[in-house]
């Protein structure tokens, strides 16, 4: 059956309302390719990178397939030992940062929250857990596997009670939505005071994506509505009442810069199969450690940048 191609939106910046902006690049679908081009632009008044026009919330479900990777199943269902094991050292370490950064046990609300798989780590730390996904595959995976208590829809129509959260994760997220300043706005009102924000999310001036261009897989289009420059962010939180305390880059730096190259030299009419071997096999990957959890994560080099933030007393 052939698609039928979503007439897309034309609007003003979704952080400051200011409807004056330039050109940064025009690009396709490096992941599920189709014949569409989207475009990415600059607000000129507060310097936030947007897509412009854009899939409405009505059209933008076309581009996410049943195969999208936050999809997963959990970890226990991989067949793979060492891919286990890989997901199993990537969702402890995730756990373990929220965990310290929060200081205590609490309510925690995982906005986007897809299967559960990081919820369900962190209730095994002892904290009480909600999640808020749109997809109904995905919420009533997290339901019935493990459990746990999931709103299917926004964050928005969930209405949660004032201050009734102590911590809010946002993995991979905040660029996906329509409308971040308005979900910034709410998870502000439920959070309690000193509570903890925590947001996932590409970094387009990092490293990579300098060094990549228009094929870093940050970019992500058309899925990726938003992207924060780490300064600007800093700005955009501390007028909605954030004071960010750290921005580091800890998770999926490497796995992002590999799968840019791929799309590089694919698109350059090269064969990335033998490199993209090489640079995904173990002793690769570890030798890449010393640098992502180095410097890399001290100094928001790579791709995503993980930034902590808590609700101004």
């Amino acid at each position: 059956m052939t698609q039928t191609q979503p007439l897309l939106e034309t609007i003003a910046c979704p952080m400051c309302r200011v409807d004056n902006n330039t050109l940064l690049f025009e690009g396709v679908d490096l992941l599920h390719p189709r014949e569409e081009s989207f475009r990415l632009v600059t607000c000129q008044s507060c310097g936030h990178i947007y897509q412009n026009p854009r899939p409405s919330v009505d059209d933008i479900g076309q581009y996410y397939p049943d195969d999208y990777i936050p999809f997963q199943h959990a970890i226990e269902d991989e067949p793979h030992w060492w891919k286990r094991l890989d997901r199993w050292y990537g969702l402890h370490r995730r756990c373990k940062v929220v965990h310290r950064a929060a200081g205590q046990v609490g309510r925690i609300l995982d906005v986007g929250c897809a299967t559960g798989i990081f919820l369900d780590g962190m209730r095994h730390k002892g904290w009480q857990t909600q999640g808020v996904e749109l997809v109904p595959s995905a919420a009533d995976y997290a339901r019935q596997r493990f459990g746990l208590d999931v709103f299917c829809g926004t964050l928005e129509q969930a209405h949660f009670a004032d201050r009734s959260f102590d911590a809010v994760t946002l993995w991979d997220v905040l660029e996906h939505l329509h409308e971040p300043r308005e979900a910034l706005e709410e998870i502000s009102r439920i959070l309690r005071p000193g509570g903890l924000l925590v947001l996932s999310l590409p970094n387009p001036d990092s490293l990579e994506a300098r060094f990549i261009g228009n094929e870093w897989l940050g970019w992500d289009l058309p899925r990726h509505l938003n992207l924060f420059r780490p300064l600007l962010l800093r700005e955009h939180l501390s007028s909605l009442g954030f004071e960010v305390e750290q921005i580091r880059s800890f998770t999926a730096g490497y796995a992002v810069l590999v799968m840019s190259l791929e799309q590089k030299l694919r698109l350059t009419g090269h064969n990335p199969t033998q490199l993209v071997r090489v640079l995904r096999s173990w002793p690769m990957r570890l030798l890449s450690i010393p640098y992502y959890a180095g410097p890399a994560n001290w100094y928001n080099l790579s791709s995503i940048m993980v930034v902590f933030a808590r609700v101004k007393g």
